[in-house]
């Protein structure tokens, strides 16, 4: 295994941010953009009695430019039309601060599937497909309703289609390509554009003991072997509204004819402006599975 960025003999730097929900997937992109080629750990946790924002935590193995990140915040909140939110810094004694935070967050059970770490493992029931992932740099990057989704919607497809080819696009740890992969006997592709989410995806495969998953770190479809690999029956893409929309016909035209595409990492104030783009390329919606202010769309192509 790899040594990790968060490993307890650096030091590690913490920024914490109380952000409306509706700012997040324009704050998480502003973090990493400011962030250059080091991708920070962000982790995102719910507040008690506060259904309006979100904590987001964010690690670093060295210290941040805080003053480059506030004014970028400031200036995407500016955008948006929203009030920019308070940004703190601090730094951490030499532990895992990813582990430790994340051993806050509770399993997902969403439909066949129980995804959980190490610290639950007592917990996982005898009838699901149980998934374990390990305190990582790309697990807990994004929502937890997104992953909760898109596991419904993979769960409801079970008997319905049979996928021998499938891409992950914006794979993270890996948790949608192993729950596909335990579910189907399938040929997976799983991309990323950081290189951490596919080291972290590597070893969460390994964990689980799957097998037919190639994880690859790509932007988009710039990795020839994505497109040479195509097209695929089925392509699922938890990323961001935006990035959904950019990648729209990439996504299409590496998919056949009556595949079906997955979407999720959107709010369901920003589903109109994605599906619009999908239902030009020829799909059409077939089932959402919404849960607090995230959708998951799912696609097949006429």
């Amino acid at each position: 295994m790899s040594k990790r960025r968060n490993e307890i003999d650096e030091t590690i730097w913490k920024t914490s941010i109380i952000s409306p929900v509706h700012f997040l997937p324009s704050l998480e992109e502003t973090v990493y953009a400011v962030s250059g080629d080091i991708y920070p750990s962000i982790t995102e946790f719910e507040i008690k009695d506060d259904k309006e924002n979100r904590l987001m935590e964010i690690y670093y193995d060295h210290e941040p430019d805080i003053q480059a990140l506030k004014n970028a915040v400031k200036e995407m909140a500016s955008i948006l039309n929203t009030a920019p939110p308070e940004i703190k810094l601090e730094r951490l004694e030499n532990t895992d601060w990813v582990a430790e935070s994340q051993k806050i967050l509770k399993p997902i059970d969403a439909g066949r599937f129980y995804l959980y770490g190490n610290h639950d493992i007592e917990s996982v029931p005898d009838h699901k497909i149980s998934i374990l992932m390990e305190a990582g740099q790309a697990f807990g990057t994004g929502s937890h309703e997104t992953t909760n989704g898109c596991l419904l919607a993979i769960s409801d497809l079970y008997e319905k289609i049979n996928p021998v080819n499938i891409l992950d696009l914006g794979c993270g740890s890996g948790v949608l390509a192993i729950a596909m992969a335990k579910q189907w006997d399938s040929n997976i592709i799983a991309s990323d554009i950081d290189p951490i989410a596919t080291e972290t995806a590597s070893e969460n495969i390994a964990l689980n003991n799957v097998t037919g998953i190639q994880a690859i770190t790509c932007d988009g479809f710039e990795n020839s072997a994505l497109t040479e690999s195509a097209p695929y029956d089925m392509i699922v893409a938890n990323i961001l509204a935006e990035p959904l929309r950019m990648l729209a016909h990439d996504i299409i035209s590496n998919l056949k004819e009556k595949g079906i595409i997955i979407l999720s990492g959107l709010l369901k104030e920003q589903e109109n402006s994605v599906l619009e783009v999908y239902e030009k390329e020829n799909m059409e919606l077939v089932d959402c599975f919404p849960i607090n202010e995230w959708q998951t769309l799912v696609l097949r192509k006429k």
